[in-house]
């Protein structure tokens, strides 16, 4: 059997009425994020594969995508999704350090 979880997952099973189910987990793994240049390339793949091939997002842009998300796909889909339709709202080519900035602070507002 295989059990998959979040990292919440991991703080459950500490518990001690979940003792028994800990001990019978013979062998754990724990995912890290993507390192910057992984990260880098992630994007740009993902760009790749949706037809983009202009550069959307300045360099700048992404390291803070890098240093934002901690190298996890899923937080880096949802900040660069969040910059482009940002982009695309103020009819601009390319995401720039400023915008990137206003896009990272609306997410850390709605986050709390």
């Amino acid at each position: 059997m295989i059990l998959v979880g979040q990292p919440e997952l991991r703080r459950i099973l500490r518990l001690k009425k979940y003792e028994a189910t800990a001990q019978r987990i013979g062998l754990q793994y724990h995912l890290t994020g993507l390192t910057k240049e992984e990260t880098i390339a992630y994007i740009r793949h993902q760009l790749h594969l949706s037809g983009i091939e202009q550069p959307v997002f300045a360099e700048s842009v992404l390291q803070r995508v890098y240093a934002a998300s901690q190298g996890i796909p899923r937080v880096i889909n949802l900040i660069c999704s969040r910059a482009l339709f940002d982009a695309i709202n103020r009819r601009q080519e390319v995401t720039e350090e400023g915008d990137i900035a206003r896009v990272l602070a609306d997410f850390e507002r709605q986050r709390g």
